[in-house]
Order: C-alpha cells, then sequence, then structure tokens
C-alpha cells in the first residue's frame, strides 16, 4: 500500500462509483501492491413529494399521503484494485467492483442489488516531488496530476420485481464512458504531513438522455506516521467535501438534484511487513442538496492490501 489519502469520485450525490486515490512521501512510498477494498454509503430521511405520487430522484415514483417518503439508501462495494509504478514518476491504477446497492421507502425494500460495477483505469504523473535524498526532518513537497476513464462494462438496465426500471443510481453501472481528473498535493516534515486532494468527474450521457451531474470530490486531512515495534501506522484527520452539479435529461436539468456536502474524516493506516491495513470513517456535518435527495449519514472505506516491491 502507498499509504493513502482516501477519496472517492462520484456517481451523482447517492453512490460511490471509483476507487480510492492514494498519496506518497509516507510508509511503502512507490510500492506496487495490490488488495481487496470495501466502501459503504449510508443515507436517510424523508424525502419532500410534491404530490402523493411524485417522482423523487431521477424517475422513481414515491406513493405517500403525507407530501414525504421516509428513504433509507446503501451503497456498498468490494472491489479489487492493483497500482503499479513504472519508474519513479507514473503509476497506473485499475479497479473492478462488487456492488450491493439497497433501498427502501417507508420500510418497504424497493431494490436489492447485486452485480458487477463499472470499472476504473487511471494514471498520475508526479510533476514536483522533493528530492528523496533529502533529510528526514526536511520539509517536503509533492504534486501530482492525473487522469482516468470508467468504463461503461456494469448493467444499467434492471429492474424492480414490478418491472419497473431502476433509479439511474440504484443501477450497478452507469452505461457511460465517464473522464476522471484528479490533482493532489502532499507536504511533510518529519513524521507530521498535511494531503489535500480533488478529483472532479466529467460525466457521459447514457443512451436514454440522461446525464449524472458532473462534480468533485476533495479531502484536507493532517497525519502522522508512527513506529510501534515492527508496525508502522498513520492515524490522521480532517475533512471531506463533495459537490455536485445537476443531472440533466435530454440536454434539460432534472429539478431536485445535485448539491453539496461536508463530512468529516478520521481514519488509521497500519503496516506491517508487506501487508498494510487502512480503515477511515466519515460523518455527514451539513449538505445542501436537491429536494429529491436522500440525505448522506455516513461513508466508510476499509482496504487490505499486499506490497510487491518498491520502485
Amino acid at each position: 500500500m502507498t499509504g493513502a489519502l482516501i477519496l472517492l469520485a462520484l456517481r451523482s450525490m447517492a453512490c460511490d462509483a471509483c476507487g480510492c486515490l492514494y498519496l506518497g512521501l509516507q510508509p511503502h512510498d512507490r510500492a506496487n501492491n495490490f488488495g481487496l477494498w470495501y466502501r459503504m454509503r449510508y443515507l436517510n430521511g424523508d424525502v419532500r413529494t410534491a404530490t402523493a405520487t411524485s417522482l423523487a430522484k431521477h424517475g422513481d415514483h414515491v406513493t405517500t399521503s403525507s407530501g414525504r417518503a421516509a428513504m433509507t439508501e446503501l451503497y456498498m462495494a468490494l472491489e479489487a484494485r492493483g497500482e503499479y509504478w513504472f519508474g519513479k514518476r507514473f503509476r497506473l491504477m485499475a479497479t473492478v467492483p462488487l456492488v450491493n446497492n439497497y433501498q427502501s421507502v417507508d420500510s418497504t425494500m424497493t431494490a436489492d442489488i447485486y452485480a458487477v460495477g463499472d470499472p476504473v483505469l487511471m494514471g498520475r504523473y508526479v510533476v514536483h516531488n522533493t528530492l528523496a535524498s533529502a533529510a528526514s526532518d526536511a520539509m517536503r513537497h509533492r504534486i501530482t496530476l492525473g487522469g482516468g476513464v470508467k468504463f461503461p462494462l456494469g448493467r444499467h438496465d434492471l429492474s424492480t420485481a414490478q418491472g419497473e426500471r431502476l433509479d439511474h443510481d440504484l443501477q450497478p453501472g452507469t452505461g457511460t464512458w465517464d473522464w476522471l481528473l484528479s490533482i493532489e498535493y502532499l507536504l511533510r516534515k518529519g513524521d507530521w504531513g498535511l494531503g489535500a486532494s480533488s478529483v472532479g468527474r466529467v460525466n457521459g450521457a447514457s443512451g436514454d438522455g440522461h446525464l449524472m451531474g458532473h462534480g468533485t470530490s476533495s479531502t484536507l486531512e493532517v497525519f502522522r506516521v508512527l513506529w510501534t515495534g515492527p508496525v508502522q501506522w498513520m492515524p490522521s484527520a480532517g475533512a471531506y467535501h463533495e459537490f455536485t452539479m445537476r443531472d440533466r435529461q435530454d440536454g434539460a436539468q432534472v429539478d431536485g438534484t445535485g448539491g453539496s456536502v461536508l463530512f468529516s474524516h478520521l481514519s488509521a493506516r497500519l503496516w506491517w511487513r508487506s501487508y498494510g491495513l487502512s480503515i477511515a470513517w466519515q460523518h455527514a456535518l451539513a449538505q445542501d442538496n436537491g429536494v429529491a435527495m436522500v440525505p448522506n449519514r455516513e461513508r466508510l472505506i476499509a482496504g487490505l492490501s499486499y506490497n510487491l516491491n518498491t520502485n
């Protein structure tokens, strides 16, 4: 594991679409690695509906006599991931997720989907890096730029047991080619460090004319590298923010979509020999989303990786 600043690009405000990005200048920096990661996003709350039967989100019909629907959504993924360094500056990351998307309305389950999602391929290039030979207590910097693509290989045409097509958010795939851009900055002095990252996503339109809102996700965290015998570990704390534009249908904006949410961010990474363990917990602190969006509550990311070698 390369020591992670956990950061996720998003498929709308409801669900995660691609894997975490990593930052270096940390234990096992520049290590070729592979592993398994688990991601979970929990959303829960009342969604306001304009009429007894109205559009909630991008076409899901929610029937309610009170004009409100109590909705719960869970977006989970078990993701196989590998990363390989080509020399000292360029690395390539590939991910393939197995997703489980769940939804209930007024305590009645409306979807529980298990399927392979859309794979992601992303490359990143170190454009500036302080010399590795610098003293350990010297201030070191790194700037990395990246770009990638999400391939439309996951199913995006699944239906409910009643024969209605599932909402775009609940589909295991988007059916679109989506492009990712990233920028990462890392500062370290001695055992302390600061990391800042942002990923932008430019989505394509699906065959039915639906385009999920373009968005960004950004993380800022402070970390410290510690040693306890043969184990190295790195606690960190900071904040994670998401912003998503409104969806579009046949070129027109979809009312009630898009918005922003701010999460707290707590994480810990541990390394023992060639193994790495990482876990991060994020709690929604403030959000300003469209009225058709289910409120965000919690996010969890955990992973186990194995380092092959260091370039």
